[in-house]
């Protein structure tokens, strides 16, 4: 099995368009079972100001159930499914990696207009 994996593995903006949490915590297991040393994972932040996917300000703060209604009221059904938009919040992403005993990470973020708009997890495999 070690044939097929890499030093390096970076997932870019991607966790938010698996679907469920459950998938994308099978995406950050695979990430790292893919990696022999260093995986990466970047990902909007749910609690910057702006989606950037759907350009809206603030809606995606508001429970998900509520944010996915106003989105198709808004027409933008493809954003309104899970399977599609499932933003993240640095918590969710906390609680992921210590859920799944993953200890040897470190929190990097990109800003604008002074907010935290993305996360950058750089960690070494166990």
């Amino acid at each position: 099995m070690d044939k097929f994996k890499s030093d390096l593995v970076i997932s870019n903006a991607t966790i938010e368009h698996v679907g469920s949490l459950k998938n994308q915590i099978k995406m950050i297991s695979n990430t790292i079972k893919l990696s022999k040393k260093i995986f990466i994972l970047t990902t909007p932040n749910r609690f910057h100001p702006i989606d950037f996917h759907t350009k809206l300000p603030l809606i995606h703060w508001l429970p998900k159930w509520l944010h996915r209604k106003i989105l198709i009221i808004l027409r933008l059904n493809f954003f309104a499914k899970e399977d599609n938009l499932n933003l993240m919040s640095e918590n969710d992403l906390r609680l992921i990696l210590k859920d799944m005993n993953i200890k040897n990470y470190k929190f990097y973020y990109i800003r604008l207009f002074g907010f935290k708009s993305n996360f950058l997890i750089i960690g070494e495999v166990n």
